[in-house]
């Protein structure tokens, strides 16, 4: 376990690592194409697909719960076979299949393909954050993954603005074009992927616990459980705010695009910022603490935004905003910390995908639990939503140092395996 690290290196040396430079290539290439995809999903299912908006919930619904169970047996695969050539395996599966929803017409056909699609989409999430775990040194992954995440907010913006081309010609044939793109993207992603250092899976990773010891580590599984409470925050963004600011509040409807704006542009400028120095697993904690007290802090403020004048419940929902993505950019590296710290080094496969899954999860219910709490309640459901935040930040500091001091037998095991061209 990590107890110190190096002064971490600047945004211009982490750009020029080789293995960060590769793996930044291909996520920015990735997540352009998913900026495409889900900017036109919605009007692709309806007006291409023929699905009605109802049958599009129930079906991306069914295709979350898919998304949960992929982690472990994606990353089970991981371990026994290297990260490497399972992510590149599943990228290019899943963009064969995506180029599937050219060809359906029904909700029938569309669901299991959905369903499909999305298992290989968070399998492969789950695999590519164990590749990083094995490409890089201890004291790049946190650094690391923050670049990855800024890259990926700049690729789904992108996205999403060329996908405007899309939306002004309105028709089914234009929204089967981005599903090819899309396609393309992946394809393209795996390929770039292929540059960057494997590793030989290690015998001892396979055999460890039947190859699924992270499902008994019980420790790991509370933290994953608490971290997947403070990604319910996601469901703010996607659906709180829209409904929240048009129906309940006097700001302008531009304001939600402005949010959306605002949010993007702050990860990407304060994710590497903030990951600094939180590479050990009590800095890790705090930083979900002070990651859960700001999203509490901003459920209020979007609170207070019922009622006042149009400037004044605009700035009250710009500054929730801001508090509910600094908690998000703390959070997301105070959790990725405590998932590479406390995890098995010779399985991260299985343990990324068990962390995987409860990311997966709370992105699932987040629009669930804000639209049953803050949107349905008022300022009473957003103080409760805010007090479940607050909550599991402050649990995970006494949780994660039960954690470190309870480390299984295999912490101080020599590690086998080894990076490969």
């Amino acid at each position: 376990m990590t107890t110190s690290s190096p002064r971490p290196p600047s945004m211009g040396g982490l750009a020029r690592h080789p293995v960060i430079r590769v793996l930044s290539a291909a996520m920015l290439v990735n997540t352009l194409g998913n900026g495409l995809f889900m900017t036109t999903s919605a009007l692709l299912f309806t007006r291409a697909v023929g699905m009605s908006p109802s049958q599009v919930g129930v079906a991306l619904a069914l295709g979350g719960v898919f998304g949960i169970v992929a982690g472990v047996p994606m990353g089970r695969l991981a371990d026994r076979f290297g990260a490497r050539p399972t992510v590149v395996a599943l990228l290019g599966l899943e963009g064969v299949l995506i180029l599937g929803y050219t060809q359906v017409h029904s909700f029938w056909a569309a669901v299991p393909l959905i369903c499909a699609v999305t298992f290989l989409d968070r399998g492969a999430s789950a695999v590519r954050n164990a590749l990083v775990a094995h490409a890089l040194p201890a004291e790049l992954r946190m650094p690391g993954r923050a670049f990855l995440r800024m890259m990926t907010n700049a690729g789904v913006g992108v996205g999403a603005a060329l996908a405007s081309l899309a939306l002004v010609v309105d028709t089914p044939s234009a929204y089967r074009t981005v599903v090819v793109l899309d396609a393309v993207t992946f394809v393209l992603a795996a390929l770039l992927l292929l540059k960057v250092p494997g590793a030989r899976p290690s015998r001892e990773a396979a055999a460890s616990r039947g190859g699924f010891g992270a499902l008994t580590d019980v420790p790991y599984l509370v933290i994953t459980v608490l971290a997947g409470v403070l990604v319910l925050q996601q469901g703010i963004l996607e659906v709180g705010v829209p409904l929240w600011v048009t129906r309940e509040t006097h700001a302008p409807r531009l304001l939600v695009s402005v949010c959306l704006v605002l949010n993007t542009a702050m990860v990407i400028a304060l994710q590497v910022r903030l990951t600094r120095g939180v590479e050990d697993t009590a800095r890790a904690a705090r930083a979900c603490l002070r990651a859960g007290t700001l999203m509490a802090v901003g459920c209020v403020l979007f609170g207070l935004a019922k009622g006042p004048d149009p400037w004044t419940a605009s700035i009250l929902v710009l500054g929730a905003l801001a508090l509910q993505t600094i908690g998000e950019v703390l959070c997301a590296a105070g959790t990725w910390a405590l998932s590479y710290e406390l995890a098995d080094e010779r399985a991260h496969g299985v343990y990324q995908g068990v962390f995987n899954s409860g990311f997966a999860a709370g992105v699932l219910l987040g629009p669930l639990v804000v639209t049953q709490t803050a949107l349905r309640y008022g300022m009473t459901g957003w103080l409760i939503f805010g007090a479940v935040f607050l909550a599991a930040g402050a649990v995970l500091v006494p949780v994660t140092r039960w954690a470190a001091a309870n480390r299984p037998a295999w912490e101080d095991a020599p590690q086998k395996q080894q990076a490969v061209a």
